[in-house]
């Protein structure tokens, strides 16, 4: 299974099986990403890995002026133009290669969509270009360590697709490994100034969830 399409192939499943976890358990990387989210009043924002359009939704209620969305799997896509207000601003794209014109948006924001990418260092020149001057990036994304630690990769240093399991473990997903250094690489560095960084655990990511952290939140400002 090719990881980008993965979501084609699961993703009316997925969005279900999501639905119904998120009606008992508190969706902690979500309340993590929403102590980073700037006022986003009148403000041009895209959503990168948008998925069926729920991060779509909280931002229409902060009175965002434009929300773009783009995901790589067409069922996704598909799903959310049935929910959000501006279904003609979501298509199709990859993260490292979008079609947006240079400093477009005021915040990009990305919930686990970041860490699929092959190469990190490309995703941030992308997110550079389509950001306008001193605009802000968001990225929720897996932890590092939980791959080396929850998901038992086998070295930390090198790049693996491993398995996780989601929703009561009814969902199997695959994602590339990444390190910190590809995070916070010098080519982020170059781009963007560190805002502000958050780590926590998540019961749904792995059965060791209190003894390592589960996901990691990025914030960080255009150069």
């Amino acid at each position: 299974m090719i990881i980008n399409k993965q979501y084609d192939k699961i993703g009316e499943r997925y969005i279900k099986l999501q639905k119904k976890f998120f009606t008992t358990k508190l969706d902690k990387p979500t309340e993590a990403m929403k102590k980073c989210l700037p006022d986003l009043k009148g403000k041009i924002i895209l959503d990168i890995g948008c998925g069926h359009g729920k991060d779509i939704l909280l931002y229409e209620k902060l009175d965002a002026k434009e929300i773009w969305g783009m995901d790589s799997s067409q069922v996704m896509i598909n799903e959310a133009k049935k929910l959000v207000k501006d279904p003609q601003k979501l298509s199709v794209a990859s993260i490292d290669n979008t079609y947006f014109k240079n400093n477009q948006f005021d915040v990009v924001l990305g919930r686990f969509a970041f860490h699929y990418l092959e190469d990190m260092d490309k995703g941030y020149e992308e997110m550079a270009r389509i950001l306008k001057s001193r605009g802000i990036l968001i990225l929720v994304v897996d932890h590092p360590i939980r791959a080396l630690v929850g998901y038992k990769k086998k070295a930390y240093h090198i790049r693996e697709n491993i398995k996780i399991s989601l929703y009561n473990k009814k969902i199997k997903l695959l994602i590339p490994t990444h390190t910190f250094a590809e995070y916070l690489s010098p080519k982020f560095f170059k781009h963007f100034y560190l805002e502000h960084f958050i780590e926590d655990i998540d019961k749904e990511l792995g059965s060791d969830a209190k003894k390592t952290p589960g996901f990691m939140v990025i914030k960080a400002v255009k150069r």
